[in-house]
């Protein structure tokens, strides 16, 4: 046989396989009807379309290139509008012929498009599609249940590059989520430029080195940060809105205000505030509201951010504001007496409604926090996103408020997805499983509190990105791990009216998006491997067909894993499994969560709070919390009743999961005669990992300058092994 010939037949039956496959969208459609024939788009396809549907086209070739210059009648792929469909809606048609897909508006035939990309191989993620492509002959018709499908991505605390957000937006396309919620100012940073107060990026964009913002997060010797111009901004909002997505831009005001408070401090309340426990650091982060100039202010930012973003709504924050700083203000408590109102939630109200009154002036919405709410004075045409749990979104629906639902529990997708791994806190872990088994009904929503549902919203907070960019500087790498698979939870919940269940979401996403994703070169994380001890033996195992790893954390050596291990290793070993550009966490046994307790005493020159004394430390029982933050020169001690000995200590100061109310200028001093002490190494981080040679009397963390841009420094007990 002629090699050219086999070559033509290994091909046909390459295309005819893959048109076999079962047809998986996510999020899951409302109809989909396979036929029983197929479609080959080859060189020679055309793309039509309608002349209003140009910028989706476009969109399109990029996956795709279709010719353009001829419009067959058959061979063709047509986009069209069609006005008997709703906003969004879609109908994607598959016949021998050709492809059609019609859409209500621009959205509708872009949510087509995303479904015809998941039917088509994984290559056509890469943009390396190779024709001829076989496609099964299939009808889908799909419309979303919630207009608004929300993804908040926060830059403040993490700054990230141009390139690394359309990543997020295409992330976002091919999820068929469409408001982008840009989380652009808060405490740890001022992202957007602002021309008449060019200070405010330009000084509160950075932080360390010569910035008068103190480094937080894990980037502490070094000056860091970043900001966005305006023709950034613009060039942001006009690749969202190609791919349907709306970019709601987000200052979190009064409170989460410490680094406008710290590079245009008269925004601040008109006092002096104790700076005795905080290394002289003004940490005040609230805008005072009895300061007429401040409404000047922010309304001078409100009309370059009008100029910027076509969004309706602009976001203005009001969550955990520190009142505290308010009640020390004679302004704010005068202001609060001439208004008649009762408390410091109707003072923060008054501030609200004086913003969302200066939107109103240039056609723009509010959008809040639930917190804002909670002092009664905000008329219910605010829309309030509900973060807090399921009970102040129940509560905010109750009131009449129309409210995006993304309660952390369910829907923070910077929280760790299984108790040991890394992410904020959460009890058990937040899953895929926690999203796909989320439903209104087993949330105690009524019918009448469904109504006031605006929508659905994922997020992810950036506090660990920053300590988490992998060190060959592929900044992407922890967010997409933290995203993938849980953001196609998200969509489902926020798309689908009928949805998949959590194992057939694993199966679906094994079986179709694994290599799309690796097409993407996006990091996912796969479901963790099933470790256990029988017959003296360390078993390991997975159901993926990844490849098994494990890591020594006495030597930080890692093996790939060929046999069982022996049981002795349980204490020190983690398993982690890959395939493709997925990982799953590193986990190991219940041995290895658990540490020596040795006796022992511990001392300090730092004060400690009397309900979190350093006796939580020596007891096991937990963290213990300082009442000032570190200087030069202050230590903490633990002294062993009993020599010591380990193989493995880990001392951590600040929390275990975050880098933040650590000592990262010190070092760590051991004694092995109970008298004098020598330095073994320095804090990185605020953590030291020791691994003694001999017997320990003692060991001593010591602070070497100022603590962290914090008020107080956390001690954790020791690990030791």
């Amino acid at each position: 046989m002629k090699p050219l010939l086999i070559s033509i037949i290994l091909l046909f039956v390459q295309v005819s396989v893959w048109a076999d496959q079962v047809v998986n969208i996510i999020p899951q459609p409302l109809s989909v009807v396979k036929g029983e024939s197929s479609f080959v788009v080859n060189s020679r396809t055309s793309l039509v379309f309608d002349k209003e549907l140009e910028e989706v086209a476009d969109y399109l070739l990029e996956y795709l290139p279709l010719d353009t210059k001829k419009q067959r009648k058959n061979n063709a792929l047509r986009l069209k509008l069609d006005k008997e469909l709703g906003k969004e809606e879609y109908k994607l048609t598959i016949h021998k012929k050709g492809i059609e897909i019609r859409g209500g508006d621009y959205g509708g035939v872009f949510n087509g498009i995303q479904s015809l990309l998941q039917i088509l191989p994984p290559e056509v993620y890469a943009k390396h599609a190779e024709f001829p492509v076989e496609v099964p002959c299939v009808e889908i018709k799909d419309a979303p249940q919630y207009t608004y499908r929300g993804f908040l991505l926060d830059v403040a605390r993490t700054f990230q590059p141009v390139d690394e957000v359309k990543r997020v937006l295409d992330y976002m396309a091919y999820c068929k989520l469409n408001k982008l919620h840009f989380h652009l100012v808060d405490s740890p940073g001022w992202r957007m430029e602002v021309k008449k107060y060019p200070h405010l990026a330009e000084l509160g964009g950075y932080r360390g080195g010569d910035s008068p913002l103190h480094p937080i997060y894990g980037s502490f010797f070094q000056k860091y940060g970043g900001y966005y111009t305006q023709d950034q901004l613009r060039e942001i909002v006009a690749y969202a809105a190609q791919r349907n997505i709306e970019v709601i831009p987000e200052i979190d005001m009064p409170g989460h205000s410490k680094s406008i408070g710290t590079v245009h401090p008269d925004i601040r309340c008109n006092y002096t505030p104790d700076t005795s426990y905080t290394n002289g650091m003004d940490l005040r982060d609230v805008w005072c509201v009895a300061k007429e100039s401040n409404y000047q202010l922010i309304e001078d930012i409100v009309k370059e951010m009008v100029e910027i973003f076509p969004s309706e709504y602009i976001h203005i924050g009001g969550d955990e504001v520190s009142f505290k700083w308010w009640k020390e203000c004679p302004d704010c408590q005068q202001l609060m007496k001439e208004k008649g109102l009762e408390n410091a939630a109707q003072l923060e109200q008054y501030f609200i409604n004086r913003v969302t009154d200066m939107l109103a002036k240039y056609t723009k919405k509010s959008m809040v926090w639930d917190e804002a709410v909670d002092g009664g004075l905000l008329p219910t045409t605010t829309m309030v996103t509900g973060w807090r749990g399921v009970k102040q979104c129940l509560q905010t629906t109750e009131q009449g408020y129309p409210t995006i639902i993304m309660p952390s529990s369910v829907f923070y997708l910077d929280k760790r997805q299984s108790p040991h791994e890394k992410g904020h806190s959460s009890r058990q872990g937040l899953s895929l499983q926690t999203i796909c088994d989320f439903t209104f009904e087993d949330a105690g929503f009524s019918d009448a509190q469904r109504k006031n549902i605006a929508g659905i919203e994922g997020a992810f907070w950036s506090e660990i990105y920053l300590s988490n960019i992998s060190p060959e500087g592929r900044f992407s790498d922890y967010l997409e791990y933290m995203l993938f698979p849980r953001l196609f939870g998200v969509s489902e919940v926020a798309w689908s009216k009928s949805r998949r269940s959590y194992e057939e979401m694993l199966q679906v996403l094994q079986g179709s998006f694994y290599d799309r994703l690796s097409a993407l070169n996006a990091t996912f994380r796969l479901a963790s491997p099933v470790v256990k001890v029988e017959e003296g033996k360390i078993i390991a195992s997975v159901e993926d067909g990844s490849k098994l790893y494990y890591k020594d954390i006495r030597t930080d050596q890692e093996c790939e894993y060929r046999e069982p291990l022996d049981a002795a290793l349980a204490p020190y070993v983690t398993f982690q499994s890959r395939l493709m550009s997925g990982r799953s966490a590193e986990i190991g046994l219940p041995e290895y969560y658990t540490y020596l307790n040795p006796e022992c005493t511990a001392t300090s020159s730092l004060p400690f709070r009397e309900n979190r004394s350093l006796d939580r430390c020596i007891t096991y029982k937990g963290d213990a919390t300082s009442t000032r933050a570190a200087k030069a020169g202050d230590w903490v001690e633990f002294k062993f009743k009993e020599v010591l000995d380990a193989s493995y200590i880990k001392i951590i100061t600040g929390y275990k999961h975050l880098f933040r109310r650590l000592i990262y200028n010190g070092h760590i001093e051991v004694s092995y005669d109970g008298q004098t002490f020598e330095e073994v190494g320095k804090l990185s981080n605020g953590l030291f990992v020791l691994r003694p040679q001999k017997g320990i009397h003692a060991l001593r963390i010591v602070s070497d300058g100022i603590s962290d841009a914090e008020e107080y420094v956390i001690i954790q007990p020791l690990e030791i092994k």
